[in-house]
């Protein structure tokens, strides 16, 4: 089954927690993980287009699931065991534009070691965190600019032409506005696998889906994502620029305050909450300085109020809690 994950510049960056006074840096018992990136984008453009049927046996046998997913639900264009595939496959890997694009990777993405090493270390504490766990194989794609982030059974796929830089004219031409663009680019992606992937870990529960359920997950997805890489930003954890963040900080509480005041905290209106914690220019009924998702970062701060209150709590029985009222009661929030 596939896990779709779409994306959530960095004018600013806030060092937060840096060093001994960091609470998610922990001593990591885990010294090594396999993390080892493939590129599917360099196998697939550097193959000569003629003679493209002959390679789709090596490409089936060395990304498996990955390149049935890839095929039908990335690029579309049918299964690999299909008559009409090659031809498809030929068509895709001979279109202009996919190769004008797939020359701008080429430029951005000489090579991916840091990129690599990042996960890697994001890995080593998810190994540390949750020994019984899978660490999923790695690889890259040119997907025509769908998603961002795929995750299926024991696999981590990145679209990197959504990551090729926030002044990248394709993203202009596509029409994208400048709050999606802003997190589209290199720096973003070690974060963006970790959360995809505890995602897909700990889906949403919508048994009890209001605001405060949907705040609460998608904090506890902060929090675990700033726990598998702790010396990241809290820009590029939250997507937020350096203001945005700064924003959040010196309105806590009167984020906080707008919730009850409105009595939005409980609501189950699903176009309220939409607006509220999914990706926007601004958060709706917030100053247009705010961030979208500025209650997500909200969300955030609650749980490290409750993770800080129970501190027996582990990472682990964290993400598997579901009951948020709990938390919410449990953390003591005073903003």
């Amino acid at each position: 089954m596939i896990k779709r994950i779409v994306p959530f510049l960095l004018p600013l960056l806030f060092i937060w927690g840096c060093g001994s006074d960091n609470p998610y840096e922990q001593d990591i018992d885990v010294k090594h993980v396999k993390v080892e990136i493939q590129r599917l984008e360099q196998d697939l453009f550097s193959s000569e287009p003629d003679s493209v049927h002959n390679l789709i046996p090596a490409l089936n046998e060395k990304y498996g699931l990955f390149f049935d997913v890839y095929n039908k639900n990335v690029i579309n264009i049918g299964t690999s065991n299909s008559r009409a595939y090659p031809g498809n496959l030929k068509g895709f890997l001979t279109d202009y534009n996919m190769n004008q694009v797939y020359d701008k990777i080429r430029e951005v993405y000489p090579d991916l070691e840091d990129t690599e090493e990042k996960i890697r270390e994001g890995f080593r504490h998810y190994r540390h965190y949750f020994a019984d766990k899978t660490i999923p194989a790695v690889y890259t794609y040119q997907g025509g600019f769908n998603q961002s982030i795929v995750v299926a059974d024991s696999v981590l796929a990145i679209g990197l032409d959504k990551y090729l830089g926030r002044d990248c004219k394709f993203y202009d031409k596509l029409g994208w506005s400048d709050y999606r663009q802003k997190n589209m680019h290199k720096e973003k992606i070690p974060t963006d696998c970790m959360r995809a992937w505890g995602q897909s870990e700990w889906p949403f529960n919508d048994s009890t889906d209001n605001l405060l359920s949907n705040m609460l997950y998608r904090g506890k997805l902060l929090y675990f994502t700033k726990s598998m890489l702790p010396s990241e930003h809290d820009t590029l954890v939250t997507g937020f620029t350096g203001p945005e963040l700064q924003w959040c900080r010196n309105n806590e509480e009167q984020i906080w305050n707008y919730l009850i005041d409105q009595k939005l905290l409980y609501t189950t209106d699903y176009m309220t909450i939409n607006k509220m914690v999914n990706p926007a220019p601004f958060t709706s009924g917030f100053p247009q300085e705010s961030p979208g998702q500025a209650v997500n970062w909200l969300g955030w701060k609650i749980i490290e109020a409750y993770m800080e209150e129970k501190s027996s709590v582990t990472l682990k029985a964290l993400m598997e809690d579901q009951d948020y009222q709990k938390i919410l009661n449990a953390s003591r929030y005073q903003p």
